[in-house]
């Protein structure tokens, strides 16, 4: 895949040769894509991020390690990417999470002990340990209607389901059974009655009515593993991680585009500031940048070990967050430390 860097080094060539045989440049392609501006530590065992728009911090989940066990939600200071506090919830590792922003409270998803923490961000108390009271559950990912108090997260099997807990008490309010198969990510699109989810096991897209707590309709999303969603309110955006894809979709279920960025693809934003898709390949260790009006491809930046989730703020700067790499000690060898991973990175 080009890099910005190549790209223009091979339109500047172009433009050299047109004037060496007395032709005159018309045009040139103005790229303006982003570049990284730092990188830094976030945590331990970090996987993803909010941005809380009353203090201006990214709160990123970490779940500890093999080495360093326990759990925690960082505090990070934007600008520098400086860790300034961190909030423990050592019992519920934290991975999935989401925020109020109008309570100021925070919901993560504890895929270990399959459960979700409800923090309070202005005190930084833990206010409640919510479970559905069934036997197993995989809690993934966080979606929150903050207009009617409500929480949604998905609980992938198969058939997944999603709890909906019920935000003026943070307690378990109801389920919506049979999701599809393997439900993952989810977003809303012009209105809260309905949730659109990534269904991996089915490479679909299902559109679930919250009222009947029903599928309304499924579609394929143009490629394999679809894991995270996000939409600009028209259409919608899929990593699809198997297939190293983005693929660009109406509310309806036609595909306008499908974007190679790299294996793993997991992590998408949308930032409506600069009109730019971001895409965090988790194998390839890069993110990729894509134009959301042409959707081509502006950048894949070299962003850590692994690339998982993205969030964007309302300046038009992007957050990466960066796994570790895996992998168990092995006794009487020294622990290898992963420089690039476990990391925050800022894009510009």
């Amino acid at each position: 895949m080009m890099t910005t860097n190549n790209f223009a080094a091979k339109k500047s060539k172009f433009a050299w040769l047109l004037a060496a045989t007395g032709l005159a440049v018309i045009a040139t392609v103005n790229v303006n894509a982003q570049t990284v501006d730092k990188s830094s530590r976030a945590g331990t065992g970090v996987y993803e991020a909010v941005i809380n728009p009353n203090d201006g911090l990214l709160y990123v989940t970490g779940a500890g390690s093999r080495t360093n066990p326990g759990g925690a939600l960082y505090k990070v200071d934007p600008s520098s990417l400086a860790i300034v506090d961190s909030i423990s919830l050592k019992d519920n590792p934290p991975f999935g999470i989401g925020i109020n922003t109008k309570t100021q409270i925070a919901y993560t998803t504890n895929t270990r002990t399959n459960s979700v923490s409800a923090v309070d961000l202005k005190t930084g108390k833990l206010l409640a340990t919510v479970n559905h009271g069934g036997e197993k559950s995989h809690t993934r990912e966080v979606l929150v209607d903050e207009d009617n108090n409500l929480v949604y997260v998905s609980d992938v099997g198969d058939p997944s389901s999603i709890w909906v807990i019920d935000g003026k008490t943070n307690t378990f309010s109801h389920l919506i059974p049979n999701t599809g198969k393997t439900t993952t990510g989810m977003a809303f699109v012009d209105s809260k009655d309905k949730i659109y989810v990534t269904n991996m096991g089915e490479n679909a897209v299902a559109v679930i009515n919250t009222k009947t707590k029903a599928i309304e309709k499924s579609f394929p999303s143009g490629g394999e593993a679809p894991v995270n969603i996000v939409s600009d309110g028209k259409r919608l955006f899929v990593t699809n991680q198997k297939s190293g894809t983005v693929t660009v979709l109406d509310t309806e279920g036609t595909v306008l585009k499908s974007i190679e960025t790299g294996a793993g693809a997991i992590g998408i934003a949308y930032d409506p500031v600069k009109n730019r898709l971001y895409s965090a390949n988790r194998q390839t260790g890069t993110t990729t940048v894509i134009d959301a009006n042409t959707y081509a491809v502006l950048a894949d930046l070299p962003t850590g070990s692994h690339p998982n989730h993205v969030k964007v703020d309302a300046k038009g700067a992007a957050y990466v967050i960066n796994k570790t790499k895996g992998g168990r000690p092995v006794e009487g060898q020294p622990v290898v430390v992963d420089t690039n991973g476990d990391t925050v990175t800022k894009i510009n």
